[in-house]
């Protein structure tokens, strides 16, 4: 039997002290900086975290630090790319910037370079240090950039672009689940990194199908939440039942209220907790029968 999701988040309390103590540095180094370029801060702030790495990551292996180190090292790179293309051509701060002015072309050459940042980034500091959330930090960086760039194009495309979102998560989460086949016992590093890059896919895949179905189709969000557990029983991964969590509470609260029950909010919050609380203890069992009602093909080559 595979472990219930392991998941080292932090080794001792002594990686919240090396975080704290890490963001006050950057703040510090941030601020005594303000006078140089934006990119020469940003880089100067990558090799900082960098640097923190060697130790605290690289040789000592914590936890806590290794996450933070990631995304700020990956952060810093992205917004290098993004503050030197302006420096490129003689701008030398935001006031020189408007989009009503110059509209989206001028951003492109910035968040073609935030995108290369976000891939050098993600990409050496996985060779280096091996932290597992590092590929799932790189893909959603380049995700969130990427709904930047629609949000400022205009209200046209967000209806194009969370197709998008959900066919690109749907891709994601078939290559988290060929991670997990290459250790189906989820004891090396392969199984940290299909774990956050479930987390990814779940928040891709199912935030904009709720969006779509909710407020006015509460039974179709629980219908989907259903359908969204048997995945998880059968793939042995809670990502995808967290991230739609408070959607199935909003939308049993919605069925409660049109009930005119009372203390509705009370109602549903006991009703889903005691049964999440159940399917935990009896995810094994339940898992099992799932796996049963799927191919033995597939069963195969999920964890057991």
């Amino acid at each position: 039997m595979a472990d219930d999701e392991p998941m080292q988040l932090i080794t001792s309390f002594n990686d919240v002290f090396v975080v704290v103590a890490s963001a006050l540095l950057v703040f510090g180094t941030v601020w005594l900086t303000n006078t140089l370029p934006p990119w020469l801060i940003a880089l100067i702030c990558a090799a900082l975290f960098w640097g923190l790495s060697e130790v605290f990551v690289r040789r000592r292996r914590m936890a806590l630090p290794a996450l933070f180190y990631s995304f700020g090292f990956i952060a810093a790179l992205a917004c290098a790319g993004f503050a030197a293309i302006p420096a490129m051509h003689g701008y030398s701060g935001a006031s020189d910037v408007h989009i009503e002015t110059r509209g989206l072309a001028w951003y492109l050459p910035q968040l073609v370079a935030s995108y290369v940042g976000i891939a050098i980034g993600a990409v050496t500091y996985w060779r280096r240090f091996r932290v597992p959330a590092t590929i799932a930090l790189g893909v959603g960086g380049a995700v969130c950039l990427t709904w930047f760039l629609v949000l400022v194009a205009g209200q046209d495309y967000i209806g194009p672009m969370r197709v998008a979102n959900i066919v690109a998560g749907l891709a994601i989460f078939v290559w988290a689940l060929r991670w997990d086949a290459q250790d189906p016992q989820r004891k090396t590093i392969r199984s940290d990194v299909a774990f956050w890059l479930h987390l990814l896919a779940a928040c891709m895949v199912t935030h904009p199908i709720f969006w779509a179905l909710m407020p006015g189709y509460p039974i179709a969000v629980i219908a989907v939440f259903v359908l969204l557990t048997g995945i998880s029983l059968a793939i042995d991964r809670r990502a995808l039942m967290m991230s739609s969590l408070l959607y199935v509470i909003s939308a049993i609260l919605s069925v409660v209220v049109t009930s005119a029950a009372t203390h509705a909010l009370a109602v549903v919050a006991v009703v889903v907790g005691g049964a999440l609380l159940l399917l935990s203890a009896l995810w094994r069992p339940a898992r099992a029968v799932v796996l049963k009602l799927l191919p033995a093909g597939w069963r195969a080559r999920l964890p057991q």
